[in-house]
């Protein structure tokens, strides 16, 4: 009977319906939004390399200061590489590795440069993903590795020769020796030099901008941490940890405000829910007499209007879901800006990325449980905005029923 009641007024029920799958297609839609940006996260922060603890100079630079003469970009402040000994001396510091990294030009292309020490690196952060050619190795002077994406837009092969340095007219020549990948298209866009050529191009000897460090063991890596804040002054120090814990907190803040826009829609749906079903009481008033004069019980009359109430909902979260599989895939090509995973982690996209890849920098992921929660939100709003209804049919006294014209 619920069945044959719905498909009564099949356009009333039809607006009805889309009344919930509005709410719950925009509540999977952004759900699934943020699931793909966590996933997205926790690949970057993998892909950051193998270091248990960066550290970074923490002083503030002095007014209008400026590196390499003022050539119109600026420098990480950096760390004088005396402190590498009092950090190794630490206990649980089982490796340490500075590393120089700047805004240069390769060509007449700005990219970020890092300048490392081989042998170290690679001890600290098992180094790079090498996919064609070699890594770098300590005596290799003029050498340099360049990213895959980096590589395309250049359009240059392992063994050509490219022009490096701090602007576009004094520049070095490099021979490109291997290639790396990291499956992060801004993460490509860069070059590794062994950090002598770095600091020779930038003019900081004895400097790095971040000094890498691996502990003996990985559970110590908060207390080693706290050593080193404490033993040396003008520093700070992250942990891929510390930024996960600050990426996740931003995406439970996101996760938190787009249900909340989906809950909003879930109750203007549910309004048209309650006054579908109000309409139906009012237009059967003499059927529910009828049916309570021939042996229906209060209870049957309820179970028969809450059934039809579950029915709609039910439509309306299957459907929903259906739709916010698709939204979730169209959104973020309409603001590929907003939703960029780097904008998550505080980090400025790379001058050029855009130009040499898609737009969209992660994948929407569609979860059991978020499927599972919107249909099921669907049906309890269908469920919950029949109960008024169902009761004031099922209070009905069929003498007065009947009496309904």
């Amino acid at each position: 009977m619920a069945i044959r009641n719905v498909g009564r007024r099949k356009l009333r029920t039809t607006l009805t319906v889309l009344g919930i799958v509005v709410g719950v297609g925009m509540m999977l839609a952004l759900l699934s939004i943020v699931s793909g940006m966590d996933v997205r996260v926790t690949q970057m922060v993998r892909a950051l390399g193998g270091a248990d603890i960066t550290i970074y100079n923490a002083t503030i630079p002095a007014r209008g200061s400026q590196p390499f003469g003022g050539f119109g970009f600026t420098i990480q402040r950096t760390i004088n590489l005396n402190i590498i000994q009092q950090i190794i001396q630490i206990p649980g510091v089982y490796a340490v590795s500075p590393q120089l990294s700047f805004m240069g030009y390769i060509e007449n292309t700005r990219v970020t440069i890092h300048g490392i020490d081989p042998q170290t690196y690679n001890e600290v952060t098992s180094g790079l993903n090498i996919i064609n050619g070699r890594m770098l190795s300590t005596e290799d002077s003029g050498k340099i590795v360049l990213g895959k994406t980096l590589m395309e837009a250049l359009n240059i092969t392992i063994s050509g020769k490219v022009k490096v340095g701090t602007s576009t007219t004094d520049q070095q020549e490099f021979e490109v020796i291997g290639e790396f990948e990291t499956g992060i298209m801004f993460q490509e866009y860069a070059a590794y030099i062994t950090l002598k050529d770095a600091q020779k191009i930038t003019g900081l000897e004895n400097e790095a901008t971040q000094i890498l460090v691996k502990c003996e063991d990985p559970y110590m890596v908060n207390e080693v941490a706290n050593t080193i804040t404490s033993y040396i002054p003008g520093i700070r120090v992250t942990t891929p940890t510390a930024m996960v814990t600050q990426a996740t907190q931003l995406l439970n803040t996101l996760t938190m405000f787009f249900a909340t826009i989906g809950l909003i829609a879930l109750v203007a749906g549910s309004f048209g829910v309650v006054n579908t079903m109000l309409m139906s009481v009012s237009e059967r008033t003499r059927e529910i007499g009828i049916l309570k004069a021939i042996g229906a019980k209060s209870s049957d009359i309820l179970k028969m209007f809450l059934a039809e109430a579950i029915i709609i909902g039910s439509l309306g979260g299957v459907i929903g879901v259906a739709v916010g599989g698709v939204l979730a895939y169209i959104l973020p090509t309409f603001m590929p800006g907003i939703m960029g995973t780097a904008s998550i982690l505080g980090r400025t996209t790379i001058r050029g990325v855009r130009q040499v890849g898609s737009t969209q920098v992660f994948t929407p992921t569609l979860t059991p449980t978020n499927i599972t929660i919107c249909i099921g939100l669907g049906v309890l709003v269908g469920l919950i905005a029949g109960l008024y209804p169902a009761w004031r049919a099922s209070r009905m006294k069929p003498v007065e029923a009947l009496r309904h014209v």
